[in-house]
């Protein structure tokens, strides 16, 4: 992170008053049509409905409020990693899957209609479907319409990254010094060759982390193949190594003696590990409708409707995750095993020792709409420890 200037608005709008929890907005340009640039910034839209029109039109403000896009995709390869959580999940009450659980297509849509725009080469649309289907045929039974993407989107390709999918090998990536719990991990090739990582995800509390932005979502990128049960090509089930620590993957990536079986302790170090191993260009948050309480219908009667109607984006992903908490209503900053992290440690602020952003709202320039205007508070996951 930047040093942050001694003597700037921020400071002196915070020492007026302003809560903490809106001590991050700030107006996007200032008098003299120029930008501070001691911070990440991170952009807050207001989109009520899931129209291509208004959500195209929704991200381009925001990827215009960032500094731009264009100049990050064009002539580039940009891979996409959504998060299809879980296979063939249901809504919640009376809104659909893609609606609560799932990052909605037409998010990912008019994500992509953009990058094809500012004149990104290839874009591939990536995620750990735990299905032997063909790899399209997979995405469909998640309800991506793939023929309504190919015919809108040239240069388009799939990849369940469950497994090596379409690639001859697996690719190690290393987490660097300082790793929490894995060293390095295996990833599907389409991980390592691209020029762009894009994680769009969704707005939601998690079970066990607390929340799940756009930092959670990259959990879906360690293929099943390795890291699920029983470990093999043909493998879907879950992650259970990196929940308990108690089996090995076929890898040899973690960092022995174990450190904790703990999920409380593992999952949020992963998180972190993972998104050294493969660092997030630019994050967007689906949050025109969600669920609170937990991050699938699995979760139980702890679950609700949420609607935000907000888009969120950001080139760190730490400052973006800790703006979409703020937003949900609790403190990015707040200590392990309480609100909303009540049965972990704080992912936010475990990414932040490891440099990867800031969770201080204090040090992030929010751009368009402020944190308050945009607050929908989600009732927390349940305590369960």
């Amino acid at each position: 992170m930047r040093k942050k200037p001694t003597c700037t608005r921020r400071n002196f709008l915070k020492t007026a008053s302003m809560g903490v929890m809106l001590a991050g907005e700030r107006s996007a340009l200032t008098a003299s049509n120029t930008r501070i640039d001691a911070y990440p910034i991170v952009g807050v839209d207001r989109c009520r409905r899931y129209d291509f029109a208004e959500v195209k039109a929704s991200l381009s403000r925001l990827f215009d409020w960032i500094g731009g896009v264009s100049s990050l995709v064009k002539g580039k390869t940009v891979t996409i990693k959504v998060n299809l959580t879980s296979y063939r999940s249901v809504g919640v009450y009376t809104l659909s899957t893609v609606e609560t659980v799932y990052t909605h297509p037409i998010v990912t849509l008019a994500a992509c209609d953009l990058f094809q725009d500012y004149g990104a080469n290839r874009i591939v649309i990536c995620e750990s479907n735990p299905t032997n289907d063909e790899t399209r045929e997979s995405f469909n039974r998640q309800y991506y319409d793939v023929a309504l993407f190919e015919s809108t989107i040239q240069n388009l390709e799939w990849e369940n990254t469950r497994n090596k999918g379409t690639g001859s090998s697996y690719i190690t990536m290393p987490v660097g010094e300082g790793a929490y719990i894995y060293k390095s991990f295996d990833l599907n090739y389409r991980y390592y060759d691209t020029d762009v990582f894009v994680s769009i995800a969704k707005m939601k509390n998690h079970d066990i982390a607390g929340l799940t932005l756009s930092m959670k979502n990259l959990f879906g990128i360690a293929p099943n193949a390795i890291y699920g049960d029983p470990g093999n090509e043909q493998a879907t089930q879950i992650r259970n190594m990196f929940h308990n620590g108690k089996t090995r993957p076929a890898a040899n990536g973690e960092i022995l003696p174990v450190a904790s079986n703990d999920p409380g302790y593992r999952i949020p170090r992963i998180i972190v590990d993972l998104n050294r191993a493969r660092p997030i260009d630019l994050s967007i948050i689906d949050g025109i409708t969600a669920q609170s309480g937990g991050e699938g219908q699995w979760n139980g009667a702890q679950i609700g409707i949420a609607v935000p109607n907000v888009l969120i984006a950001g080139k760190n992903g730490v400052a973006v995750d800790a703006v979409g908490a703020a937003i949900m209503g609790f403190d990015p900053m707040a200590e392990d095993f309480t609100k909303p992290f009540y049965n972990a440690a704080n992912t936010l602020r475990l990414a932040a020792e490891q440099s990867l952003g800031t969770n201080n709202l204090n040090e992030i320039d929010v751009v368009g709409l402020g944190i308050r205007d945009a607050r929908y508070n989600y009732l927390p996951g349940k305590k369960n420890r």
